[in-house]
């Protein structure tokens, strides 16, 4: 159902009438149609989108879920823990001293989503509950499905 604002302004003679996607002028002298401004998403309306979309998240997306959980409070600065740094994707691509966390392309076979899953020991986070929803852990299994890029 297309919804129509009408204003009608009798002093000046202008007549405005505003569908979903049309702005339209009407005056004696004048007819105009133009296209509506486009509202500009959010970069999390955009990340929405692209996962809807089938695109895999970008790495901001997981780095949001790691700082939400505080992941990075043992697994980054100078000395993290097991030699994991969640710091920033190059580093979490080098693993741990046990080696690598992420196989690109298959999240099943990546120990990251294995330990937040709780499939394996110790479960991630740590201090958990609360574990991440499992929207979380879909969101770094597609990045991880789409290649783990930066």
């Amino acid at each position: 159902m297309k919804r129509i604002l009408i204003v009608v302004g009798c002093a000046t003679g202008l007549i405005l009438a505003m569908g979903t996607s049309k702005l339209v002028l009407l005056d004696s002298q004048y007819l105009a149609a133009q296209e509506a401004p486009a509202e500009k998403a959010s970069p999390l309306e955009a990340e929405a989108k692209d996962q809807k979309a089938g695109t895999a998240p970008h790495y901001a997306a997981v780095s949001e879920i790691f700082a939400k959980y505080l992941c990075t409070v043992c697994h980054g600065g100078g000395e993290p823990r097991a030699g994991l740094s969640l710091d920033d994707q190059k580093s979490m691509m080098k693993g741990s001293k046990r080696g690598p966390v992420i196989v690109p392309g298959k999240p099943a076979s990546s120990e990251l989503i294995r330990r937040l899953k709780g499939q394996t020991e110790p479960r991630m986070p740590f201090t958990g509950p609360p574990w991440l929803s499992d929207d979380e852990v879909a969101t770094i299994e597609q990045w991880i499905s789409g290649g783990a890029k930066e």
